[in-house]
């Protein structure tokens, strides 16, 4: 069972160490004139700080992430409590 976590955990890391990071990117944006992939990467940085929206008395903000982009949504406590609700 620990061979198999360790071996998650290794998978992990390197899809995380796969691609250029941002100085690499901008060295070679600099280099081939062509700043899309620099462009992209800035956006994707700046989606990720955005807060949750502010939700009104009685609803929770919920936010998902798929393939780096992250949406949030406003979502009301009744149907919060019907899903965990469903669950039992």
């Amino acid at each position: 069972m620990r061979s198999i976590s360790i071996i998650f955990a290794l998978c992990v890391l390197a899809g995380c160490a796969a691609g250029p990071s941002l100085e690499e990117l901008t060295a070679e944006a600099l280099q081939t004139g062509d700043w899309s992939l620099v462009e992209k990467r800035e956006a994707r940085i700046a989606a990720r700080r955005q807060p949750a929206p502010k939700c009104p008395p009685g609803a929770v903000a919920y936010c998902r992430s798929f393939m780096g982009d992250k949406t949030c949504d406003c979502v009301s406590n009744d149907s919060i409590q019907a899903v965990f609700s469903l669950r039992r």
